[in-house]
């Protein structure tokens, strides 16, 4: 049969029952078993028995009769499923031994297609497709590892796992060190897991760090070593500056780094060094501070007395209040996709505790009104919407007296992720822009779709759409809205009974054609 599943006949010569079951019926797990009888007459009162209970229709047993022909199907067969199936018409009965047997259970077959996509900063997009045989034996998830290139350990460890989906977004974040990495991926189940495949190049990540511990300023003595040192909540990589001057490991500099914490060694300051600018920059860090040099020493001779006096020399060249400051974001704050009806907080930091600031949007200046809020805390400074609209997408900037931070937004609203759509019926896909020249692509399970005959892509103001004009089994799949900025998915399962149907209509043709 063209599902798997087996039915075979005996032809009785005299009877009430012309056409009696097989003495037995093999099948394997997860096949159809079929059982067909022709009697004397049309509208007989007949029953179905199976181990001698009378078998009622259910999703997983279908019973037809066409006129004298009679027909039981047991669907998507378990070992359980085997027994006893007797036909009873009047007096007259056929039986039936139906046997289930057991499929071999393996392991799934690893995914295809991987593909790495690293145009977003900082991240790094994983995609892959299932395998051709996935239906047959699905896999119920995903494993991803990464490993760190360049340290000599060929050790991986496992970043997350997904039960579904096919693509997922590895960010900078979510790594312990700046690092070149690659991932590899194996699909898994409860009878094992597949072979590892690799994608095909490494991303340089960096993990959002935060300074724990700052630079301090140094006073030294003209002559010996001056040490400045940072702290940061990650291990990324950094840069030092003299006076907006790149070091590099020589001689006279040397630059630590162990973990979280970054070290500057200046040996033998001298006195052209004073008031110098040290700046430490790293991924979203920009820290400063200053250096000076202890004073010379200077001899006084009064009453035949000799003095040696140290006279510190300090530098201010304008005595005013200390300049506010941003404390610096990560690209990943700066550029924010929030869905509609979900908050947006924007915050900076700033360092003077007692600075006051202005939000504003597009240029205008916001206050405090319903359902937006203006909170400050310590140094801190925050702006929270509590659900969020198209109305809210724009440029938001946060202005204090000497510093300016602005924070970009960019909307893409989503309609129903998951569908279940019935057979025969269209599809219709649809996502909204906020910007209505945006260029999107659509893709269904990594492969990307044009216009056809029967599927159609449209553009209309802001929206866009993907209608599938009748839908078949093979257009189930995970469906992909791919901007430059954002990727929305759509799961797309296509449900229907035209598949038994047509399956027992073929059977009844070929059993009429038989008579």
């Amino acid at each position: 049969m063209p599902d798997g599943g087996r039915s075979i006949a005996e032809v009785a010569v005299k009877g009430t029952i012309l056409r009696k079951l097989p003495r037995k019926v093999d099948v394997l797990e997860g096949e159809n078993a079929a059982f067909c009888v022709e009697v004397e007459k049309e509208e007989m009162d007949i029953h179905w028995y199976k181990d001698g209970v009378e078998l009622r229709e259910t999703h997983q047993t279908i019973l037809k009769s066409f006129g004298r022909t009679h027909i039981l199907v047991f669907v998507n067969t378990m070992p359980p499923d085997s027994g006893l199936v007797t036909f009873l018409v009047g007096k007259s009965k056929t039986s039936s031994q139906l046997r289930v047997k057991a499929a071999r259970h393996c392991p799934p077959s690893c995914p295809v297609g991987v593909q790495i996509n690293t145009e977003r900063a900082n991240a790094a997009l994983l995609s892959w497709v299932p395998a051709q045989d996935s239906r047959k034996n699905p896999p119920s998830g995903y494993v991803l590892e990464r490993q760190e290139v360049g340290t000599g350990s060929q050790e991986w460890l496992q970043c997350l796992t997904t039960d579904s989906a096919t693509a997922v977004e590895i960010l900078g974040d979510s790594v312990p060190c700046e690092a070149d990495y690659r991932f590899r991926i194996c699909s898994v189940n409860k009878y094992g897991k597949s072979n590892n495949v690799e994608f095909p190049r490494a991303v340089h990540l960096v993990p959002v760090a935060r300074i724990q511990a700052p630079l301090q300023d140094a006073l030294v003595p003209e002559g010996q070593d001056a040490l400045f040192s940072i702290e940061l909540s990650a291990s990324v990589i950094g840069t030092w500056f003299l006076n907006g001057t790149q070091l590099q490991e020589d001689d006279r500099c040397s630059m630590r780094r162990s973990r979280t914490h970054q070290s500057l060694r200046i040996r033998g300051v001298r006195d052209t060094d004073n008031g110098a600018e040290i700046t430490f920059i790293a991924y979203g860090i920009r820290d400063s501070a200053a250096l000076y040099i202890q004073g010379m020493y200077v001899n006084i001779y009064w009453d035949f007395v000799y003095f040696v006096l140290t006279v510190l020399m300090y530098v201010c060249e304008k005595l005013s209040a200390p300049l506010v400051k941003f404390s610096p974001m990560s690209e990943m704050d700066r550029n924010k996709f929030v869905e509609v009806g979900n908050p947006i907080v924007l915050y900076c930091e700033l360092s003077d505790p007692a600075a006051p600031v202005n939000w504003y949007k597009n240029g205008v200046e916001l206050q405090t009104i319903e359902g937006l809020h203006i909170q400050s805390e310590g140094t801190m400074r925050r702006i929270v919407i509590q659900s969020a609209e198209f109305s809210h997408s724009g440029v938001y900037c946060c202005d204090a007296i000497d510093d300016r931070l602005t924070t970009f937004f960019f909307f893409i609203q989503t309609y129903n992720w998951n569908k279940t759509i019935q057979a025969g019926c269209p599809i219709v896909l649809q996502c909204e822009l906020s910007d209505p020249s945006a260029q999107v692509y659509w893709y269904k399970d990594g492969a990307k779709l044009h216009p056809q005959t029967g599927v159609d892509i449209l553009t209309e103001g802001l929206a866009r759409k993907l209608i599938v004009h009748s839908a078949e089994y093979f257009h189930s799949g995970l469906y992909c809205c791919k901007t430059k900025g954002d990727t929305i998915m759509f799961s797309v399962d296509i449900k229907g009974d035209l598949f038994y149907l047509t399956r027992l209509e073929t059977l009844t043709s070929s059993l009429d054609q038989s008579n």
